[in-house]
């Protein structure tokens, strides 16, 4: 059965991927400096502190504390008040809830602005634990945040569940262990067809829409074993 589902934020529980790749830029042209128009792809797999090692490869000259600090100042603010939550993301967290499956949040985002946008959007009771990658000292290059969090709850991988968003992260997640639902969160310009394909090869399942992972559960009169058998049978696709 599954003992804890472990949640990314960005692009997964939150739609807040335009405003991080709007910020990619704005910052940049703040600082006077050329970055090449495909940033935000490189941008996307790192944490705090890996984007602000790359601005200072691109000749930004503040220290990296300075970097991630004025990077957080920028994104606080949309967190605060204009992000928004992905279709249903609170209505499953609320369902976990019910069915006393454990939520952790792993993120590589700042802990202030993501924790005040699952606040105002009422999810953040439903977590019951927080975790970003740059207080586990590492990016989801590697295991190490989905692997606290399940160890939070007392639960192995294959007793677990991640829900991400970016292919860089499901893999790290799969070759962990653990099983893995896959969010769709469309780059610019991208396709949901060509998304699904990408996500889909690497993850046990694939949704655009909570509602699609809601209906496939229930009703459900275990909804843990439910919920591991949908991700842990071969060829079960969303």
């Amino acid at each position: 059965m599954i003992r804890c589902a472990i949640f990314d934020a960005d692009g997964t529980l939150l739609d807040s991927m335009p405003m991080w790749n709007a910020i990619t830029y704005e910052y940049a042209g703040r600082k006077g400096i050329s970055v090449p128009p495909d940033l935000h792809l490189t941008m996307n797999r790192l944490d705090m502190l890996g984007c602000a090692a790359l601005y200072q490869e691109l000749g930004v000259s503040e220290s990296l504390s300075d970097i991630v600090r004025e990077l957080g100042e920028l994104a606080l603010e949309g967190y605060r008040d204009k992000v928004q939550e992905k279709p249903n993301a609170r209505r499953f967290l609320a369902l976990l809830r019910e069915n006393r499956i454990p939520v952790a949040v792993a993120t590589a985002s700042d802990r202030q602005g993501v924790e005040s946008a699952l606040s105002r959007l009422g999810m953040l009771p439903y977590v019951g634990c927080f975790l970003t990658c740059g207080e586990v000292g590492k990016s989801k290059d590697h295991p190490d945040v989905f692997l606290r969090c399940a160890e939070k709850f007392g639960a192995s991988p294959q007793e677990s569940v991640v829900f991400e968003d970016s292919p860089h992260a499901v893999k790290t997640a799969k070759d962990a262990g653990f099983s893995v639902v896959a969010v769709e969160d469309l780059l610019p310009g991208q396709q949901p067809e060509e998304r699904r394909q990408e996500l889909s090869a690497l993850a046990d399942f694939y949704l655009a829409d909570f509602e699609e992972l809601i209906g496939r559960l229930l009703p459900a009169e275990d909804l843990s074993q439910e919920l591991y058998d949908l991700v842990r049978s071969p060829g079960e696709e969303g």
